[in-house]
């Protein structure tokens, strides 16, 4: 089957990624982007998209009328909803759609120690990719990106401890543990050029990266970019480990945020993406980016 792709449906086009995705793909002639929307969703796109509405739990008769004449389908929906995907998935093959690209996006999922540390999430993104493996035959190939966190979201909430306003930051352990992280506008950027080239994109698993750093690296490019030194709280990752599977257990998220930074923090969880995976930014032709630069914006705006 040829895998020339040139009209793209994106699923979740609103969300934080969503919308990076969408701009990426957007603003590249190439393709013909339309959405796929619930019915349910407050979400509004520029008058020349084509926008797919469909019930809330995705009838799988309102699926096919929207997949069908799309070469690939980009889900960008929440990672939990494994039901959800084997879904879009399933209905993907019956479309004659030639490419998904699962929400993968994040944490490096073919690591053990990483799945083991968050069965749930990490362990179902893995399955996702394994029912997409056994798929193959069927005629769909798949691109799945491993991008590490989301750095410029992760610094704008607080997700990984760095306070700007308050000049304040929590490093684990040493901070010397090197973990792989990518902006939005990059992952957005390395979805639409891994369909530009998806003959060599097919059924890999890809690792990305906008650079991969230390927490003491980070620290400094905050104080280099606001010209003060922070307020430093060391904490144990052992510590946070415990009070991350408890509050997990409970079913609170913010319990799994603090497991998925114990896997970026604590060495052996396949977060060093140059070591432990490899990346596809030369592949993917991705902007060489520097850590101060990014770091500058964050601060500056």
């Amino acid at each position: 089957m040829s895998q020339s792709i040139k009209n793209v449906i994106l699923i979740g086009a609103g969300g934080t990624l969503g919308t990076h995705i969408f701009d990426a793909f957007d603003s590249d002639k190439h393709f013909t982007l339309s959405v796929l929307s619930r019915k349910s969703s407050a979400s509004t796109f520029p008058s020349h998209i084509k926008v797919h509405s469909v019930g809330d739990d995705y009838p799988e008769a309102e699926l096919l009328a929207a997949f069908t004449g799309q070469d690939a389908v980009v889900c960008a929906i929440s990672a939990y909803s494994n039901a959800i995907q084997k879904s879009f998935i399933d209905v993907a093959i019956k479309a004659g759609v030639k490419r998904y690209v699962p929400a993968e996006f994040g944490c490096n999922t073919m690591n053990e120690n990483a799945r083991a540390l968050l069965p749930t999430i990490f362990g179902g993104k893995k399955e996702i990719n394994d029912y997409l493996v056994e798929k193959e035959n069927a005629g769909l190939t798949w691109t799945a990106l491993a991008t590490g966190v989301f750095f410029d979201w992760a610094m704008d909430n607080g997700f990984l401890a760095y306070d700007v306003a308050g000049k304040k930051a929590t490093i684990w352990d040493t901070g010397d543990v090197k973990w792989s992280a990518t902006t939005l506008a990059t992952i957005g950027l390395a979805v639409k050029n891994a369909l530009l080239i998806s003959e060599k994109t097919a059924n890999k698993y890809l690792g990305i990266a906008s650079f991969t750093v230390t927490q003491n690296e980070v620290l400094a490019a905050f104080e280099k970019a606001t010209g003060t030194k922070w307020e430093v709280e060391r904490v144990q990752s052992e510590e946070k480990k415990k009070v991350g599977e408890e509050m997990w257990g409970k079913g609170d998220i913010q319990g799994a945020f603090i497991l998925i930074a114990y896997a970026m923090f604590v060495a052996g969880h396949g977060c060093n993406f140059p070591e432990e995976l490899g990346t596809a930014n030369e592949l993917l032709s991705l902007p060489k980016e520097e850590l101060d630069d990014v770091i500058a914006k964050i601060v500056h705006g």
